[in-house]
């Protein structure tokens, strides 16, 4: 195919891993075309002055541009059907997520999963898309001005500002933050509208397998709501389980809450500020909220990054990925931030020792914020060692866990198609 689409404007993050492909894209020479969602009328007629919008494959991620939204629309199909395009759709959550999406059954779409058992979950449950391609979460190396028109990418038009030199210790002990953590708390009580209307006897079931999770964090999710459901409902069909793993994500939500909460309040609780850059954070459990020092509001990726640049030592917990990665993992590194954070699969797999990282592990909330608590006390007791560990990880993150190395991977599936 002659064109590659990307669409920003709608989730912030994925506008933004978008752009990271477009660069790549545009960079190698290939004809990369941005839909700007906020700019409807004008990303129209530029996609409707091509030449040739059928020589197009668009790339998107969860399902952005292939809903319900009235700009992508025709008639009763979407602009991609029309003109015989086809998509590569990336899930970058869980697919219980997407139940009413995956069982719409679109046309001409790849697959593409951040996590493995993702992907094996697809293959299992929805075997009619036959293949689904594992690409893990890149790390974003530049700071980008975020500045694309609608229309044609041409080469350059993002702007980065790259490094010229390695940051000595001197100047790395001097950063401003001592610890971050980028990312939202979600209070209990904004989980209660998931409950409204449910019986006692259906939260008590929910209840229920939120606490096989806690017994045993190494499991997915997917897995863990197939087990339980299978044990509790052995009749059902194949979309009958699918619909109520659907209705069971509020679980996935209330166990990373209870543990994100515990991790970042127990090492505010040692006397350690920790800095957020989310929102909610003043409602986090906390015997010394005044060691919390939040943004009190959702920030861009551009922002994060700029604050993981400045910060010394990045936390991180997993968003329930056992055999995937987030980009906060590879962006920390990549900012020269030292990483800590509870591991997966693939990455005991890419980093099985501690060089690149201090691990902390999912075991009980409490066990894992005491372990992370300590991990952050003694890096910030021992700077050189952070220091080392950081510098070390941003040479392994440039070397292969980039969203330039991720483009890479899509072009494969790009000349697959």
């Amino acid at each position: 195919m002659k064109r590659i689409i990307f669409i920003k404007g709608s989730i912030e993050t994925l506008g933004y891993f978008s752009l990271q492909l477009a660069e790549y894209f545009s960079e190698a020479g290939r004809e990369v075309f941005v839909w700007d969602m906020q700019k409807p009328s004008a990303s129209i007629d530029a996609f409707e002055a091509l030449a040739d919008p059928s020589e197009s494959v668009l790339v998107t991620f969860n399902f952005i541009g292939l809903g319900q939204e009235g700009q992508f629309s025709r008639g009763l199909s979407n602009i991609w059907d029309v003109y015989g395009i086809k998509k590569i759709c990336i899930l970058v959550d869980s697919p219980v997520y997407y139940y009413r999406q995956l069982s719409s059954e679109l046309k001409n779409i790849k697959y593409v999963c951040i996590d493995r058992y993702h992907r094996k979950f697809i293959e299992k449950m929805y075997p009619e898309y036959g293949k689904v391609d594992f690409i893990p979460l890149g790390g974003n190396r530049e700071l980008c001005s975020m500045f694309v028109k609608p229309g044609l990418l041409g080469t350059g038009r993002l702007r980065f500002i790259k490094e010229e030199r390695a940051e000595s210790f001197e100047e790395w002990k001097e950063r401003p933050i001592d610890v971050l953590f980028a990312g939202n708390y979600v209070p209990m009580g904004s989980l209660e509208p998931a409950l409204a209307g449910l019986g006692q006897e259906y939260r008590d079931f929910l209840m229920q397998t939120a606490q096989d999770l806690f017994d045993d964090p190494s499991a997915p999710i997917e897995d863990t709501f197939i087990k339980r459901l299978t044990e509790e409902f052995p009749d059902c069909t194949r979309d009958e389980y699918l619909q109520a793993c659907y209705k069971m994500v509020y679980i996935d939500l209330y166990v990373r809450s209870v543990y994100r909460a515990g991790i970042v309040a127990g090492i505010a609780d040692r006397g350690i500020k920790v800095h957020c850059t989310g929102k909610d954070w003043d409602q986090c459990p906390c015997r010394h909220p005044e060691n919390i020092i939040s943004t009190g509001e959702s920030v861009s990726s551009r922002e994060c990054l700029e604050a993981m640049k400045i910060a010394k030592v990045s936390l991180n917990m997993m968003p329930w990925f056992k055999a995937g990665a987030h980009d906060r993992v590879f962006s920390a590194m990549l900012m020269g931030s030292c990483l800590v954070s509870d591991s997966s699969e693939y990455l005991d797999e890419i980093m099985p020792g501690a060089e690149y990282y201090a691990r902390y592990e999912l075991i009980t909330p409490e066990e894992s914020a005491r372990m992370a608590a300590d991990r952050v006390e003694e890096l910030l007791q021992n700077m050189n060692r952070a220091y080392d560990i950081a510098s070390s990880a941003k040479g392994f993150a440039i070397s292969g866990h980039t969203w330039t190395e991720r483009a890479k991977k899509v072009e494969e599936i790009l000349q697959s198609l």
